[in-house]
């Protein structure tokens, strides 16, 4: 034996240093946890394994199932079964993947979900992975198959790829590391985490340990080794300690710079202080712990993390319940930690794996969680199966006490501190230093609440949409979650990825919250029905309609001006500058005195209502890309571009609206059912005064002119059996009877400083087309307004030319979107009137829904009232089926030259058919042709090999940039459809 394994067994040897002052600087700034994920046994989530420790639950058991016949442990179900289409993972991948790298892929979803984040927000710097693993059973299994290996055996069995396919796949451009230190490797990669954060390596990380156990021939290496517990229990510092039982499972946490992380509002578990590595050296044989190792990991971790051992209060160990472990790690904590303490104050330890097992490589990570957990709680689980002392551990000498039963964390006038051990058998040991989250600042103060919210939530396919609908309706529903409904609402919108299949469900309390989720969840509303709405993002602009006269009702704008300061301080602007002009409180003529349908309180309340909406969903972020104005919406479209000022503005519209409102009565409108050429035949050969009025779609008119001529007019369409409708108006707007307001008009007109427009293009609705900017800017084309025919059908045309697909009505009422909707409605456009009922609240977060559900970005802290907090959500529903060795066969592609089989013609069928079978999917498959083919999980070599198909089936000359070119199948089933050269 070397003299130094012969000096580590001597006494003087064993009373190593204890630490000295605390050397913490600058470069060892806390770190804080702000988002877990797990998968241990009978723990299926951060809350299950909660549950699990404070119940004292043991979750060893036999194997089952495919792990049926093999000796007690803590074992996973389910581990065959992933969500490839998630991420985007081919069938025959992930039947090659270790289902390590696929329970890394969905906690670390969960991890960042539960750190109230998205990937893409997590950090605006790199982002580091780090992976403790340390078995490779899946590939012995691949290498044990009768197949060859695949294109997929390397990135899929590799070790390596358990980091690196999560970078990948996430984004990740920090490094990217997996650590192999035996059972210490998931804590000593939390450490080199660490360390990167500190080195500015890395503005966040990742840490993940795993470790399952698919063989049973790893169960005989360990028994060989004569470390596994006949009786299948673990005894950590017990005197029936015989062993260890095995385990299985994963863990994902996610870290932040401290500063970072409160200066971002996160909720933190708890910090990390600093920690230590090292190695047993030749102190001993090479499988035997070192007691000299461990007090020197242990003094080093206090030392950098700047505290000393009489305020560390608790210690998770490695506690693995051997003979000879558990002795040696009582020694070593005792001599540095234990030592001085008073009486009533030990060191409190316990170890995890006497409720799941020895995690082996995730060892360290499932002890760090719990503990993490215990800080974040202030309660300690039971250390379970601890009876009597092992014989070799003098507990009280030792300063320290296993924390045999649950307990609240002992109360002390300092921070709480803890520790977490982990060795590795070839004698790698780490330790890290925890400190509880430090006191938040203050609590968000909450703006001024708003009646209705708009809850949304998306999945990449309809079910997944539907699974998240059901988890939050039940969250909803539980009356021991209190969750405000706008927290709710901001975490749903900022904290949760958007994916392609969107929702949005309006509420004003959680009960109707609970029951439109339900109502989601079973497929039964459609979109714009109690409540909700739901789509995928379009492609295309986002047009304003502004309302004309006949849209106004009594109260209109009042609920938004109760309840949305930017509505409430616009609208008392313009009405500051219209007032004066009317002579009249229009506020009280709108919402007192019922004088909103006289024409000179009409006009007036209309333009000071558009514009204050207007406002409001600037505020939101809801910013036109086209203007279109019927009739007198036009005005204020001139004012919101820039052509007059509000002052002008508002003289131009009180005095239109007197001098229309100053005609005699008389005269009359009527919608009816014709196109324009025919309308226009029967009022050019109609007695007396008639005109058209408005264009509003192909087969909707609106006459207009002296009563009994209008009449007689929409008479000889109604006897064609055509529908026709009188509107409710005192005078027959532009028709001739007008002319008499033209000149008053121009003198008004004339008065005014008119400036070109600036902003998004408009669309007149006097040509019906884009409108030339100088002529916007000439009186004489508001003279000319008053009376020429509103053509707002072929204005939306002209609109829906440009690439309008969202059309979004500004002004009291859904008339506009209607026309619009029968114009311009093809499948793919969006329509959303925000004032279409008196409950403009819940109008207008419908409205904010509807832009978030066709893509456009919302600024949701204006939407909700003011600030709110981020809460807890159901995290992600994988929607799981089976991948494993077995299922990778898929049909051999067929020989060059082979003949094609027969085709349709349906550019539809070949093209779902054809990428179905790429993906190794069956035909009944469902495949979401929206999506793009990297996306479905097509790699480089499939994307080819469907190219290939496609060409010999089709006969057709296909480029190898087919799926580059066409990135999705429906753009790709279209050109085949359009029969041009691709």
């Amino acid at each position: 034996m070397s003299p130094a394994r012969d000096t580590d067994r001597s006494p003087k040897a064993a009373r190593s240093p204890r630490p000295g002052p605390p050397t913490a600087g600058a470069d060892d700034a806390p770190v804080a946890v702000v988002g877990m994920a797990c998968r241990f046994p009978g723990a299926d989530g951060l809350a299950a394994f909660w549950r699990l420790l404070l119940a004292g639950e043991e979750a060893i058991a036999s194997g089952t199932g495919s792990r049926a016949g093999r000796r007690p442990g803590g074992y996973l179900p389910d581990v065959d079964l992933f969500d490839a289409g998630f991420f985007g993972v081919p069938a025959p991948e992930a039947a090659a993947l270790d289902p390590q790298q696929r329970l890394l892929l969905e906690l670390t979803w969960h991890a960042v979900e539960d750190a109230r984040t998205t990937p893409r927000d997590l950090s605006p710097g790199p982002v580091g992975v780090f992976v403790g693993a340390g078995s490779d059973e899946y590939a012995f299994l691949s290498r044990a198959g009768a197949g060859l290996p695949s294109t997929y055996t390397m990135t899929g069995t590799g070790r390596t790829f358990l980091a690196n396919r999560l970078s990948h796949f996430y984004g990740f451009t920090g490094p990217s590391l997996v650590v192999d230190t035996g059972q210490s490797s998931s804590l000593a990669a939390l450490h080199q985490a660490v360390l990167a954060l500190r080195r500015g390596e890395c503005a966040a990380a990742v840490v993940g340990g795993v470790q399952l156990n698919l063989t049973p021939e790893g169960d005989e290496v360990v028994e060989a080794l004569g470390a596994l517990s006949p009786r299948g229990r673990c005894h950590t510092f017990d005197a029936r300690a015989d062993g260890i039982v095995r385990g299985e499972g994963a863990g994902v946490v996610v870290l932040k710079p401290l500063d970072r992380a409160l200066a971002d509002g996160d909720r933190v578990y708890c910090t990390l202080l600093g920690g230590a590595m090292n190695s047993d050296g030749a102190r001993t044989a090479l499988t035997a712990p070192s007691e000299a190792a461990q007090r020197e990991v242990l003094a080093a971790a206090c030392r950098q993390a700047g505290v000393t051992p009489a305020e560390v209060g608790y210690v998770e160990l490695h506690g693995t319940g051997t003979a000879l472990g558990d002795p040696v790690e009582a020694a070593a904590l005792g001599g540095v930690l234990g030592h001085g303490r008073p009486d009533d104050r030990p060191l409190l330890v316990g170890s995890v794996k006497t409720n799941i097992g020895h995690l082996e490589a995730a060892a360290g990570i499932a002890g760090f969680i719990k503990t993490a957990l215990a800080l974040f709680h202030r309660q300690l689980p039971a250390s379970l199966n601890f009876r009597t002392a092992n014989p070799a551990i003098d507990l009280r000498a030792l300063g320290m006490r296993v924390c045999a039963r649950s307990r609240d964390w002992p109360a002390q006038d300092m921070p709480r501190i803890a520790g977490v051990s982990s060795f590795g058998l070839g004698g790698t040991n780490c330790h890290v230093v925890l400190g509880e989250s430090p006191v938040p600042p203050g609590p968000v103060e909450p703006g001024a609440p708003v009646s209705a919210v708009p809850v949304v939530l998306s999945g990449p396919t309809p079910e997944a949409l539907r699974s998240r609908a059901r988890d939050l309706a039940d969250a909803v529903g539980d009356p021991s979650r209190p969750l405000a409904l706008t927290d709710l609402a901001w975490t749903a919108a900022t904290a949760r990825t958007a994916f392609a299949h969107r929702a949005g469900v309006i509420a004003s309390d959680r009960n109707e919250l609970a029951q439109r989720l339900r109502a989601l969840a079973d497929g039964s509303p459609d979109d714009g029905e109690r409540g909700l709405v739901q789509g995928t993002p379009g492609e295309g602009r986002t047009a304003f309609l502004f309302a004309g006269q006949g849209a106004q009702r009594l109260g209109m704008g009042q609920g938004l001006h109760k309840e949305f300061p930017v509505f409430a301080q616009a609208f008392d602007e313009v009405c500051a500058r219209l007032e004066p002009v009317l002579g009249a409180d229009l506020a009280d003529a709108m919402w007192q005195r019922q004088e909103v349908d006289r024409t000179e309180h009409a006009q007036p309340a209309l333009f000071a209502v558009e514009v204050a909406l207007y406002r409001l969903l600037e505020s939101f972020g809801i910013v036109p890309d086209l203007l279109v104005g019927h009739s007198l919406g036009e005005i204020a479209v001139a004012h919101l571009t820039g052509a007059l000022s509000l002052e002008d503005a508002a003289t131009l519209v009180a005095h239109r609206a007197r001098l229309i409102g100053e005609l005699p009565p008389g005269g009359a409108m009527v919608a009816v059912q014709a196109e324009e050429d025919e309308a226009r035949q029967v009022v050019d050969r109609a007695p007396g005064l008639v005109g058209i009025a408005a264009v509003n779609g192909p087969r909707s008119i609106v006459l207009s002119g002296e009563e009994g001529a209008t009449l007689k007019a929409a008479a000889h369409f109604e006897d064609r059996g055509r529908r026709t409708r009188r509107l409710r108006v005192s005078v027959a707007g532009h028709s001739p009877l007008m002319a008499p307001v033209q000149e008053g008009l121009r003198s008004v007109a004339e008065g005014l400083t008119w400036n070109l427009p600036d902003g998004p293009p408009i669309v007149s609705t006097v040509t019906g087309e884009l409108v030339e900017p100088h002529r916007f800017a000439d009186p004489g084309y508001w003279v000319h307004h008053v009376c020429a025919p509103v053509r707002f059908g072929p204005a939306l045309t002209t609109a829906h030319g440009l690439g309008a697909r969202f059309f979004l009505e500004i002004g009291p009422g859904r008339a506009l979107t209607t026309l619009a909707a029968e114009t311009v409605g093809h499948g793919t456009e969006r329509f959303s009137a925000p004032m279409a009922t008196r409950d403009e609240a819940a109008g207008l977060a419908e409205t904010a829904a509807s832009a978030h559900v066709f893509g456009l970005p919302v600024r949701w802290e204006p939407v909700l009232g003011g600030p709110a907090r981020r809460v807890d959500l159901p995290l992600y529903p994988f929607q799981r089926r089976r991948h494993w060795l077995d299922t990778a066969d898929q049909p051999a592609p067929p020989p060059a030259g082979a003949a094609a089989p027969p085709w349709s013609g349906d550019p539809f069928d070949l093209v779902v058919t054809c990428t179905l079978k790429a993906l190794g999917l069956g035909p009944d498959a469902d495949l979401d042709v929206g999506r793009s083919f990297s996306e479905l999980g097509l790699d480089s070599r499939m994307a080819v090999a469907l190219r290939t198909t496609l060409a010999r089936i089709t006969g057709r000359s296909l480029p190898t940039t087919l799926l580059f070119d066409q990135p999705t199948p429906a753009s790709l089933i279209e050109a085949f459809r359009a029969d041009t050269p691709l």
